[in-house]
């Protein structure tokens, strides 16, 4: 920083001359008598700034938008000298923007932590730390639900194509048992047992509600578990309380399979943005839906509540993970239980549209 700032005084000092504003490397300065070209000592000051912090681009932001402004107080002096040197410093701070926009699009891919027996769990993203941003997770239940993690997977390649920014995927949250059924010989034969994790914890009935319990229940004739002793034991359950924590995000959609279905959190039922954002996915996606808007419609909301938590099988949606995100952080969160993937890809293109 020393260097940067001596580097400023220097070019305070001069009489810069600008012979044309509008070609860059035609502008000369004077410098104790030597003559430099513009576009040099602009060069010299950016390549200063990157080695003083490491290419940082954001942070390099930061420092051309504080020189800019306290260059911009000298000004009101009327010095010329001063107001040629802030030429420099803005057409930096301009192009580091701009080099910032074409970073921020690009898809990234991290290691959010790791599964109980230490599998990774990734997420790829694109966005601005600034702002808030679209999440989407998906394959929960690892070989139930393999077709959940094509569909986000394919959501990343579509999003990276076409630059769309702002998005937070995490195409699984049960890497053990995905990776059982991508090895396995009877890959289209997924059965119930392999929707659990290697605990034989049902990871969306783990997390830690107002009305969890610790119990076993009965699911398809299968005995599965919602915690080993307490809830968000799970070191993938953790996963995603960590990631809430530490990212902000406006709107979540969890995807699942395979009954074609969108499901609200019970107690997200009479929030008009979460009953306007299932309205927006239930237009574009082949599920169950009403044709008129739900504000202020008590016997709609109804309808949607008997439709969503009267599953047939003995399993409770109290303890879920959407449930569990809009009662400790309101966010709409939306479940689609999607079909196959390669039967809605078609339709997913609306939802691309939707989200960018």
């Amino acid at each position: 920083m020393k260097k940067i700032l001596i580097l400023i005084s220097l070019l305070l000092s001069p009489q810069i001359v600008f012979w044309n504003q509008n070609e860059l490397d035609n502008l000369e300065i004077t410098i104790q008598n030597k003559t430099f070209l513009w576009s040099e000592l602009q060069k010299n000051l950016d390549d200063l700034i990157n080695k003083t912090l490491n290419n940082d681009l954001e942070k390099k932001e930061i420092i051309y938008k504080k020189l800019s402004k306290e260059l911009s107080k000298l000004e009101k002096n009327e010095n010329k000298n001063i107001s040629n040197i802030k030429k420099i410093v803005d057409y930096s701070l301009d192009k580091t923007s701009k080099e910032l926009e074409i970073y921020y699009k690009q898809v990234k891919k991290i290691i959010l932590w790791y599964s109980k027996l230490w599998a990774p769990i990734y997420a790829y993203y694109s966005w601005n730390p600034n702002t808030w941003y679209f999440w989407i997770f998906s394959n929960i239940h690892g070989w139930y639900e393999y077709g959940t993690y094509e569909t986000a997977n394919y959501l990343v390649k579509e999003f990276e194509k076409e630059w769309i920014t702002w998005w937070f995927i995490i195409p699984t949250i049960n890497p053990e048992w995905l990776e059982y059924y991508k090895n396995s010989p009877i890959r289209y034969d997924a059965f119930i047992e392999w929707r659990v994790n290697s605990n034989n914890v049902d990871l969306n009935r783990n997390f830690c509600t107002k009305n969890f319990e610790d119990k076993t229940f009965i699911k398809n004739w299968l005995s599965v578990k919602t915690a080993i002793n307490w809830c968000n034991s799970e070191s993938e359950t953790e996963v995603i309380i960590d990631t809430l924590k530490k990212y902000k995000f406006n709107k979540i959609i969890s995807l699942h399979s395979k009954w074609n279905i969108l499901f609200i959190p019970d107690n997200s039922i009479n929030d008009k943005r979460v009953i306007d954002f299932w309205y927006q996915i239930s237009n574009i996606l082949p599920t169950y839906k009403y044709d008129i808007d739900f504000e202020n419609d008590y016997i709609k909301k109804q309808k949607i509540k008997e439709y969503e938590i009267n599953e047939w099988w003995n399993a409770e949606y109290t303890w879920t993970m959407e449930t569990y995100i809009y009662e400790n952080y309101n966010i709409p969160t939306i479940l689609i239980e999607l079909p196959e993937h390669w039967k809605i890809e078609y339709k997913l293109r609306d939802l691309i549209n939707l989200i960018k």
